[in-house]
């Protein structure tokens, strides 16, 4: 349904179109399309976002252009005269929550007439017919109503019910609210945190170094045996040397008795 509110929209454009090629009167051209093009650009965000704000203006400009056809001779306060009434009758559609099918049905069938009669004619002064709706051309009515009543009919059926929209919605809890409490706290002063932070600086050595450093401590421990080895012949020799000179004493003291 929105791609035929675009389609209106589209084919608002040949009133002014023909109003440059002097087919049609080029004020009242522009005043006839716009109402028509914003009749179906309230219908279609209607449709699109569901608020009833733009039902309003779809229904007001609508009235609007019904009331224009009774007189094609168009003032400036005489269109302000009949955008107020229409404003307030559109109130009623507003309320009881009308939707915008009936209105773009029956300028559907409008259409439908107008282009079969630019058809016959070859032009576009075949749009004048438009203006002469009440007075010789009332067969536009015809298709205009049934459009109309036939567009009213499928938006009640399309219409969802309250009570399909609660079985939808499945029932949840209540939740309970919940109060926020005041909390109320009180800045304690303190004393400001001084700490010092000791770098850990590792050195990096090179493979080279760490051979060498290896076979540094190698040398090390070698030099260490060599010494405690040294130390233990030392002790030996002089216990060998010890018990030599007990013996000669020994020997020496035997002799002495003898």
């Amino acid at each position: 349904m929105k791609k035929l509110d675009v389609l209106l929209m589209v084919l608002s454009c040949l009133f002014p179109i023909a109003g440059v090629m002097k087919q049609f009167p080029l004020t009242l051209s522009l005043v006839v399309g716009g109402l028509l093009f914003f009749i179906s650009l309230g219908s279609y965000f209607a449709k699109q976002t569901n608020w009833r704000v733009f039902s309003w203006i779809a229904y007001a400009v609508f009235i609007t252009f019904l009331l224009l056809l009774r007189n094609p001779y168009i003032t400036t306060s005489f269109l302000l005269e009949n955008m107020k009434i229409s404003a307030c009758i559109a109130i009623i559609p507003f309320l009881f929550r009308f939707r915008t099918y009936a209105i773009t049905i029956g300028l559907l069938g409008l259409w439908a007439f107008l282009l079969w009669d630019v058809k016959q004619v070859g032009s576009l002064e075949a749009l004048q017919h438009i203006m002469y709706v009440t007075t010789s051309e009332q067969i536009y009515l015809l298709p205009f109503g049934i459009g109309f009543l036939f567009g009213g009919w499928l938006g009640h059926i399309t219409k969802p019910s309250p009570k399909r929209e609660k079985e939808r919605k499945p029932n949840k809890p209540k939740q309970k609210k919940q109060r926020k409490g005041w909390n109320i706290t009180i800045p304690i002063p303190r004393l400001p945190k001084f700490g010092v932070k000791v770098s850990k600086s590792r050195r990096y050595e090179s493979p080279a170094q760490q051979t060498t450093r290896s076979h540094d401590s190698k040398q090390e421990e070698n030099m260490e045996q060599y010494r405690s080895a040294e130390e233990k012949q030392d002790i030996e020799t002089e216990f060998i040397h010890e018990e030599t000179r007990e013996t000669r004493m020994g020997r020496r003291k035997k002799k002495a008795n003898m």
